[in-house]
């Protein structure tokens, strides 16, 4: 096969982050570009009827052989899940209910959160500010991989394992890189969530709490408050950001296709969790 080449560091770089700068340029040229800007007022049906879908299923399921509990968790309700835990990331930057309705939006993400069955919309929210506020930064932005990530996971069939295991390493990664006070949201968030699946495991049993928990990003980053359905997050989506500034955006490196990003991912040596940048930032002073 050939010499190895494995990343061996992440990709340190000594800049400020682009996005901040991008993001007034690109206003100042395309002012339009503020009406996009504000709630999404479909966003809230949407995910209401994802819940309750998922509830639906856990008095459906409850009866099922094990083999079918599994089943219907990876190929339906997995799907669900998955689409309101984006959901979640779009209400943590107000789009369900606004800027001035806050405290809507953290609630209606604790709604959103109840078919996963874990609580973790408070704490998302808490660490996908940093996440816009510091890309990149070491000990801040707790999407990046730790050290220990990158180093162990460099074979193809350990890179295929990460990626399975995202879920963990998303929970752990914060207590491990960047530890912070437990907020009363986090404890109200988790007290709803529990409250609820002991509900369902009183009315239906076990195996519907099983199924619940066996179950476009450059733009987004230069104009958080932009809701995903504004973003060309979907082939069909036109007359928005991208194609407002396209020439802020068609230059900068992308891929076509998930499936060949995956494939690469795993089996490419000279990619794999150390492929990211990191930077060195300092702490903003809290508004």
């Amino acid at each position: 096969m050939g010499n190895r080449v494995t990343r061996e560091d992440f990709e340190w770089v000594y800049t400020e982050q682009p996005h901040t700068q991008r993001r007034k340029e690109i206003l100042a040229k395309y002012p339009e570009i503020k009406t996009l800007m504000g709630p999404d007022p479909h966003l809230k049906w949407i995910v209401s009827g994802m819940v309750f879908t998922q509830l639906l299923a856990c008095y459906l399921v409850k009866d099922l052989s094990w083999k079918w509990i599994f089943f219907w968790a990876y190929a339906f309700g997995g799907c669900i899940n998955h689409s309101l835990t984006l959901a979640i990331h779009d209400i943590s930057h107000n789009v369900a209910f606004g800027n001035k309705q806050a405290r809507w939006n953290r609630w209606f993400a604790v709604f959103a959160n109840l078919p996963i069955g874990i609580p973790y919309s408070a704490s998302f929210k808490k660490y996908h500010i940093d996440h816009h506020r510091y890309l990149g930064g070491d000990s801040l932005d707790v999407d990046i991989p730790t050290d220990f990530e990158g180093w162990f996971f460099c074979t193809p069939l350990r890179k295929l394992l990460w990626l399975f295991l995202q879920p963990l390493f998303y929970s752990l990664r914060p207590l491990y890189v960047n530890p912070k006070a437990i907020t009363r949201m986090e404890v109200l968030n988790a007290l709803v969530q529990f409250s609820v699946d002991l509900i369902i495991y009183y009315l239906w049993g076990l195996k519907p709490v099983i199924y619940l928990i066996a179950g476009y990003h450059m733009e987004h980053h230069d104009f958080p408050s932009i809701p995903g359905c504004r973003l060309p997050m979907q082939v069909l989506t036109v007359l928005e950001v991208k194609k407002i500034a396209a020439e802020y955006y068609d230059n900068l490196p992308h891929h076509q296709s998930w499936i060949r990003v995956l494939w690469d991912f795993v089996f490419d040596d000279t990619l794999g969790p150390y492929s990211r940048v990191k930077r060195l930032c300092k702490l903003a002073k809290e508004s």
